[in-house]
């Protein structure tokens, strides 16, 4: 008999029927999650990043979060968070936020999400170039930016395509968070050399 793999999809309509219209903690997340529970959090985290959702002040600890779990990866051990994060607790209107959200986007993510490529998940050096892919992004996060475009969604886009590609093994939605990531802290430069004015006048110089 053949097993259906559990899709990121399916792990969100879990995490919903447990929350049951309540606030949950990281680790009661993570719990209701089992196995994979760490990977979908990080995409449950960097997501709304990637969307209009209004989230006012959670991009600093939902990067920090990202961050610890990207350094444990890349060091090749067990995610950790310490236990002020573990039981830190998301309300229930911005989880149900969140998890409506992801749901929409993951059900079309897996139209091109398939296991392909699948030495970028399996392969020790990989993992711990994934795991510092999600460190920088995270931290990129959790810095106080200025508010221009962008400066979350380029890392979080990047978190979420290594951990989707990590929950189904394909290296080709991983390369590109590479890529991503990549833009991201090149983006992060141009916006410490040139300033926000210099952005306000590329901006100008390309719409006019």
């Amino acid at each position: 008999m053949t097993v259906t793999p559990t899709r990121l999809s399916d792990d969100l309509e879990r995490l919903r029927q447990q929350a049951d219209g309540r606030a949950l903690t990281l680790a009661e997340i993570i719990q209701i999650l089992h196995g994979r529970g760490v990977d979908v959090l990080m995409v449950l985290l960097a997501l709304p990043f990637c969307t209009p959702i209004p989230l006012p002040g959670l991009s600093a600890p939902f990067g920090v979060v990202l961050t610890l779990f990207g350094a444990r990866i890349a060091l090749r051990k067990r995610p950790w968070l310490p236990q002020r994060l573990l039981h830190k607790e998301i309300p229930a209107a911005v989880l149900e936020r969140i998890i409506s959200t992801s749901l929409k986007v993951a059900r079309q993510m897996e139209k091109i999400l398939h296991p392909r490529l699948r030495f970028f998940k399996r392969w020790p050096s990989f993992g711990v170039l994934n795991g510092l892919v999600i460190t920088l992004s995270g931290l990129l996060l959790a810095l106080p930016l200025p508010p221009l475009p962008f400066t979350n969604g380029l890392p979080a886009l990047a978190v979420v395509m290594v951990a989707a590609g990590m929950l189904e093994e394909d290296g080709a939605v991983i390369f590109g968070g590479y890529l991503v990531a990549s833009l991201a802290w090149a983006y992060m430069a141009f916006i410490v050399i040139f300033g926000k004015a210099g952005f306000e006048r590329i901006l100008q110089w390309m719409w006019f």
